[in-house]
């Protein structure tokens, strides 16, 4: 049974439901088969279709957009497929421009761990969009270089030219897409990829998927594209909970999804009580291990100085860790109790510096 991928795991969700199913091949190609021209479909060996390590989106926008690289044979050589997921609500006018960057940037890994490489393997650009309005910038790289009548015609030889692959996913309709090509599980993926963060949209179009939801359900990794699911929609949609998300799809996949719902359903819940009691014991030992050090330091400002001042042993006794241990070790150096705890200053622990003396010039001027 394929993993599903753990809420939180990745930078977005969009990209850890997105990559979780197309790494896997059956849906992989099922996607590029309904994205890509049929020249390209009937010329590619799909059986030698694999997932390629890297991503190339800059980090900063990670929480936008997410990467699968893809290749497969094709002729003599190998053809990369760089899949591009974008989720915002705004169309980017030069999306063309950053696609031919991290296509580049591909590129330039290829050349880098194939030193010999006399010719660049060829690169298709898919994107997978979604927004408020829909694509309405250029898909075509050249048509976003200005210039304009026989100045442009003369410069078109020098100007980059190749065409996204689109996938336009807002409003409920996989535009450019041959549909029947996917799996039952990427077209469930693809249509929560557009209704993510619309509520009325999730409960009004919920029935379209009852088929595919189905047959999602009916696969040997049912349980695990099921929890895929609902975690995707449960980070998309946050006023829904776990429960109220499986209603949503038992009513749509029919009774028989009820025991498969209610198995992921439970098991979601059991990981997180598994996961909070672990973090309780981590806190707890934590915890123990900062009194432990209170006791410590209280035990030796006693031996040095004699009874503890309430306030200081209070502050001991509310202190963290990390104050502890700078405490402990100012203990035998510093003149007081109130300075080992850096007068005052818990969250630090460093001494105050005592106050300076005038100079022999002050105190000359103030008699």
């Amino acid at each position: 049974m394929s993993k599903s991928p753990r809420r939180g795991a990745l930078t977005s969700p969009h990209d850890a439901l997105f990559k979780w199913t197309f790494s896997q091949r059956e849906h992989a190609v099922g996607l590029l088969k309904a994205a890509l021209p049929p020249p390209v479909v009937a010329a590619v060996r799909w059986g030698t279709l694999r997932v390629e390590k890297g991503s190339f989106v800059d980090r900063a926008l990670r929480s936008r957009h997410g990467d699968l690289v893809l290749s497969a044979r094709m002729g003599k050589g190998r053809v990369y497929f760089y899949t591009l997921v974008e989720q915002q609500r705004e169309v980017e006018p030069l999306m063309v421009f950053r696609m031919g960057l991290y296509m580049m940037r591909l590129w330039e890994q290829l050349v880098r761990d194939q030193p010999g490489m006399k010719q660049l393997p060829p690169v298709v650009p898919v994107l997978i969009h979604h927004s408020d309005t829909g694509w309405i910038a250029a898909r075509a790289f050249q048509d976003i270089v200005a210039g304009e009548g026989p100045e442009r015609t003369a410069l078109l030889p020098h100007i980059p030219h190749f065409e996204l692959r689109l996938v336009d996913v807002s409003g409920g309709r996989a535009g450019d897409l041959v549909e029947q090509a996917l799996t039952a599980l990427g077209k469930v993926v693809l249509w929560c990829l557009s209704v993510a963060g619309d509520d009325a949209r999730l409960e009004r179009e919920i029935g379209r998927m009852a088929a595919a939801l189905d047959e999602v359900l009916r696969a040997p990794s049912g349980l695990a594209a099921l929890e895929a699911l609902l975690r995707y929609l449960w980070a998309t949609h946050a006023r829904y909970g776990e429960r109220k998300l499986g209603k949503i799809l038992e009513k749509a996949a029919g009774p028989r999804a009820q025991e498969a719902i209610v198995t992921v359903l439970d098991e979601i819940e059991r990981r997180g009580r598994a996961q909070g009691r672990a973090q309780g014991r981590a806190q707890g030992l934590a915890r123990g291990r900062a009194q432990g050090r209170a006791q410590t330091l209280l035990e030796l400002l006693t031996a040095r100085f004699g009874a503890v001042p309430a306030e200081v042993s209070a502050r001991i006794l509310a202190a963290d860790e990390a104050a502890l241990v700078s405490w402990t070790a100012r203990v035998l150096t510093a003149p007081t109790p109130e300075d080992v705890l850096g007068d005052g200053d818990a969250s630090t622990g460093a001494p105050t510096p005592p106050p300076r003396r005038p100079t022999a010039r002050k105190r000359a001027r103030r008699t």
